[in-house]
C-alpha cells in the first residue's frame, strides 16, 4: 500500500469506530445500524462466512456477530445456510435486499475515499507520514482502550 492509501485506512478505521459520520445514504440503510452494515459488507467480502470469520474481521466477540446476524436474518438482508461438508457449521450469504446495501456501502466508502484523497493531495509525503503517524496512534490507543474493556468485562 502507498501512503495515501494507509492514510485513507486509518481514517477509514476511527470513522467505522465512531459513529459521527453517516453514510449520507439513510433512505437505503433506515432501519440498519452501522454495525449491521459492516457485517453485511463483510458477509459480502468473505467466501463462506461464518460467524468466526465475521467477529474476526470485524474486531466483535462470536456472540455479538450472533446477535447482529440473527437481526439480519429477521430483517431480510442475510440467509443462513449449512455447507454439504459439514452440516454443523453455519454460514450466510446475502440476500437481494442484503446485496444493495452491500454494493450501497461500497459506493459510499468508494465516495468518501476518494474525497479524502482530494484533500491528501495538498499535503507533502513528509507531512502524510506524520498524518498516518497520528493517526496509527490514534487507532492503537482506541485498540488498547477496546482490549481492556474487554479484559475488564470477563
Amino acid at each position: 500500500m502507498d501512503l495515501a492509501a494507509d492514510i485513507i485506512h486509518a481514517l477509514t478505521k476511527i470513522q467505522e469506530r465512531s459513529g459521527l459520520f453517516g453514510h449520507g445514504r439513510e433512505d437505503v440503510f433506515r432501519g440498519i445500524h452501522l454495525a449491521e452494515v459492516h457485517c453485511i459488507d463483510w458477509i459480502g467480502t468473505i467466501d463462506h462466512a461464518n460467524v468466526t470469520k465475521i467477529a474476526r474481521e470485524m474486531g466483535l466477540t462470536k456472540g455479538a456477530v450472533c446477535k447482529i446476524s440473527k437481526k439480519l436474518v429477521a430483517k431480510g438482508f442475510i440467509k443462513r445456510y449449512r455447507g454439504p461438508e459439514n452440516n454443523k457449521e453455519v454460514y450466510y450469504r446475502l440476500t437481494g435486499e442484503g446485496r444493495l446495501a452491500y454494493l450501497e456501502h461500497k459506493k459510499c466508502h468508494n465516495q468518501a475515499r476518494q474525497e479524502k484523497l482530494s484533500i491528501l493531495a495538498a499535503y507533502s509525503t513528509d507531512e502524510q507520514a506524520a498524518i498516518l503517524r497520528f493517526l496509527t496512534d490514534i487507532n492503537e490507543l482506541v485498540d488498547s482502550r477496546l482490549d481492556d474493556d474487554a479484559f475488564e468485562k470477563k
